[in-house]
């Protein structure tokens, strides 16, 4: 039986998929798989942490990281899905070393999601009634909301980055060295890109968004069982 690991940073996050699989438990069997919830807190450091602790006492078959984040393009708009194929750190400068913008020391430039996972959350979103975006999720410990933090990652990313938020890059950096295959879900609670003033959107639209990721979340795994 396959164990799979769904992690959500924020508890409004995890309430979302709890509600989505029916169930009170963070522990529990569903469609001929074993399902594993857990927080991995807020930032590079919780998330790093808490996904190595789960790896080792659950050693499951994949991680899926699920939740909101912030649109970094101006067509987005509040609750689309995003999906996307590489995951970067935003916030990451050692460019006087001769690494690039974002790489970690020692570390690859950016790390990939599983394909085969990202292509059935694909066709899971087909049945989405909110647009589904790909491209590159971004990392940062800041809450992004000024017009210069948008600038600087459009600037220094080539503006593939199609959205922003706080644990993706961390989980992806763990998995790659555990070689566990991962992907992540994200629902936009605010677009920065459209301007300042997005913490209010975030705040009004956290709960919303974090449901669409779960019932997507939750979509994906039914059709599996089909």
């Amino acid at each position: 039986m396959k164990t799979i690991v769904i992690l959500a940073a924020m508890q409004q996050e995890l309430d979302a998929v709890l509600a989505a699989f029916q169930t009170q438990t963070l522990v529990f069997e569903r469609y001929g798989m074993k399902f594993v919830l857990a927080l991995s807190g807020v930032g590079r450091a919780n998330t790093a942490m808490n996904t190595a602790l789960i790896i080792k006492e659950h050693n499951p078959d994949e991680i899926i990281n699920v939740g909101s984040a912030g649109g970094l393009q101006t067509r987005q708009k509040i609750l689309d899905i995003v999906i996307p194929e590489e995951v970067v750190a935003t916030d990451v400068d050692l460019t006087a070393l001769g690494y690039e913008y974002g790489q970690v020391l020692g570390c690859q430039k950016s790390y990939f999601t599983d394909a085969k996972i990202r292509e059935e959350l694909l066709e899971a979103a087909k049945g989405c009634p909110y647009n589904t975006h790909t491209g590159t999720v971004g990392s940062s410990e800041a809450f992004i909301c000024r017009e210069e933090q948008v600038r600087e990652i459009r600037r220094r990313f080539n503006n593939r980055v199609a959205c922003v938020e706080m644990e993706a890059f961390s989980i992806a950096v763990v998995c790659e060295k555990f070689k566990i295959p991962f992907a992540v879900i994200r629902s936009l609670s605010d677009v920065p890109a459209k301007g300042e003033g997005n913490e209010n959107d975030f705040n009004e639209f956290l709960c919303h968004a974090s449901e669409n990721a779960a019932q997507l979340l939750h979509t994906l795994y039914k059709r599996r069982k089909a």
